[in-house]
């Protein structure tokens, strides 16, 4: 089609197509073509387990259960040093993060900007 043409414009000459030009005759084999083309596609695979997916459920299940099982276990002094410790590492996120909000916002502002490229290019180029 014409670009200079304005999507009105454009509407209006497939419409009076439509309209105006006459309609052809269906086919009389169309429907056993549409069935054969039909039966010749495959039907989906239905879903399968494989040998990996049991793997790697087995080996995550075990992980879960050691994590678990070693939580059980400990000592409670080591459970009081784990806590210390992840109190510590807390407050040194608090108290340092006062540079991770600006530069989360600029990351943030910087992923906007880079999704709004390609729009600004398909209007500035359809002008």
């Amino acid at each position: 089609m014409d670009n200079r043409l304005t999507p009105k414009q454009q509407d209006a000459i497939i419409e009076d197509a439509l309209h105006s030009y006459p309609l052809a005759d269906m086919p009389k084999n169309i429907t056993s073509s549409v069935m054969t083309r039909i039966r010749l596609t495959s039907a989906p695979r239905s879903f399968q387990l494989t040998w990996s997916d049991l793997a790697i459920a087995f080996v995550i299940s075990l992980c879960i259960g050691a994590v678990l099982f070693s939580l059980q276990n400990f000592p409670p002094l080591v459970l009081m040093r784990l806590r210390i410790q992840s109190i510590l590492f807390y407050q040194d996120l608090i108290v340092n993060a006062s540079w991770l909000v600006p530069s989360a916002l600029f990351v943030f502002a910087a992923f906007l900007f880079a999704l709004t490229v390609p729009y600004f290019q398909k209007q500035l180029s359809n002008k």
